[in-house]
């Protein structure tokens, strides 16, 4: 669970530092990719003045050359393109208005252009009611050359405007090319940042997992030797003070014997812990063997609730147990230990005269095994971390109710290692159901093949054992 929690620290560590870094880089890639997009916009917009400009030009040619044909000609038709043509000159001038908003500039060259085209139209409507009225000789005899001094001016303009615009089409495409490139080097900046943290990362959550390993080696391999040490001088110390407190030593007096009884409470607690923490440790590490043969699941309660009897009838608590016959392939030992622990906890956390019920329910794919009790009931914001080493719901239970707090972490070690689950339903004020599964397997019958439990079964004394050696507390 440490490797885990260290695990999850580093990655976290490391995807918060990629998370900045793509930030970082978001930021700068939004304002490069604004700016290339604007650039783009500006390069379309020159564009569309440039065309709108052509536009113009072409127009006011087509109504010259309309005008021309009719003077010739006298055919009504060169006056409806006429006509035609002007009545289009004004929209493009418009646009060419609004496109250009933003440059003081070319709203002046407009402006003049606009002024130059409005006299130029003044002209050739002269030469077009001339026509009308006196016919080709009248309009000859006018002989004006302001019509060509307009039109010279116009297209002058006209090109001035191009240029200009030509200019800023080439400025504004460098731009973007410059954008374009800063943009690419920006992605490929992100993807090589992204590398990196990501490399990163790992390298840490590689070193971390690789020392974390050998710290959790050297602790499980302190811890061993240590119980181990420990478990050999407290079985002697408790053996000694068992024998003091008997009275086979010698009679004590009465403050003395209550002295004795403490000292031999104390040291039950004491091995209980340390035997507890031996199977945390095995169960860790995978040293502890898990020996499955055939066994009957209503035997196991049974066995379990016999062993558990003497504190029930302590406490005031009736034991009620169900009748199953199903079998699983499993350890009964270590099955046996799971629900004493769950027994002792339901007793313990029980009201006298209250009511503790065990079950061996099959379903489709495995045997579910119930412990509920009509005790105090646990929080749902305590319903899983129950079963973390050293949890309790209530820090003041270790003290009153006794017990390692090692109890369903065990518990859960020993059904996760049998392939099933193990999870708490309860209601505040109404008590608790403890719930574990062990998956069937199928075997295939054989004369004179049983279920034969009483083998397979630890005597009642290891039973016992198993329930002063492992309690849990919520």
């Amino acid at each position: 669970m440490p490797i885990k929690r260290t695990v999850e620290k580093t990655v976290l560590t490391g995807f918060v530092i990629v998370l900045a870094l793509f930030g970082i880089v978001g930021v700068v890639s939004q304002r490069t990719i604004v700016g290339l997009v604007e650039d783009n916009q500006w390069v379309t917009h020159t564009h569309m003045v440039l065309e709108l400009l052509q536009r113009v030009s072409f127009d006011v040619t087509q109504a010259e050359a309309s005008v021309r044909g009719f003077v010739i000609t006298g055919n009504d038709n060169f006056e409806t393109q006429y006509h035609a043509a002007k009545d289009l000159i004004e929209p493009l001038l418009s646009d060419l208005r609004l496109q250009t908003s933003d440059n003081p500039a070319e709203q002046k060259s407009i402006a003049a252009l606009e002024s130059l085209i409005r006299e130029r139209f003044a002209v050739m409507d002269q030469g077009i009611q001339t026509r009308k009225n006196g016919g080709l000789n009248a309009v000859l005899a006018l002989r004006n050359n302001r019509g060509l001094v307009l039109s010279a001016q116009i297209s002058t303009l006209i090109a001035q405007m191009r240029s200009q615009e030509n200019r800023l089409l080439a400025e504004r495409n460098l731009r973007a090319r410059q954008s374009e490139r800063r943009a690419f080097v920006v992605v490929l900046l992100a993807v090589f940042l992204a590398m990196i943290a990501v490399m990163g990362s790992v390298f840490l959550v590689f070193r971390d997992l690789t020392r974390r390993r050998q710290i959790e080696r050297m602790k499980s391999e302190f811890v061993s030797v240590v119980s181990h040490e420990l478990r050999t001088p407290l079985t002697s110390i408790h053996g000694s003070l068992t024998l003091l407190a008997s009275g086979l030593l010698g009679p004590t007096t009465e403050k003395g014997n209550r002295m004795l009884e403490i000292a031999v409470t104390n040291t039950d607690r004491l091995i209980r812990l340390l035997n507890d923490i031996l199977d945390v440790e095995k169960l860790d590490s995978g040293s502890m063997e898990i020996r499955r043969r055939l066994c009957n699941g209503g035997e196991l309660i049974r066995n379990a609730a016999d062993v558990m009897r003497p504190m029930a009838q302590k406490h005031g608590i009736t034991l009620d147990v169900g009748e199953s016959e199903t079998a699983i392939w499993a350890d009964p030992d270590r099955l046996a230990q799971c629900l004493t622990n769950l027994l002792s906890n339901a007793i313990k956390f029980s009201d006298a005269g209250g009511r503790v019920r065990v079950r061996a329910v099959p379903t489709a794919a495995e045997l579910r095994f119930e412990v509920s009790d009509e005790g105090r009931g646990i929080p749902w914001s305590k319903q899983s971390s129950i079963f973390e080493r050293f949890h309790q719901v209530d820090a003041s239970d270790s003290r009153k109710k006794g017990g390692t707090g090692l109890g369903l972490a065990i518990s859960r070690s020993i059904v996760q290692q049998h392939g099933g689950r193990i999870w708490v339903e309860s209601e505040l004020g109404k008590g608790s159901t403890f719930f574990f599964t062990v998956p069937f397997r199928k075997v295939e019958p054989t004369n004179g093949t049983q279920s034969n439990t009483n083998q397979s079964a630890t005597t009642d004394s290891r039973r016992e054992r198993n329930a002063e050696t492992h309690p849990a507390d919520r």
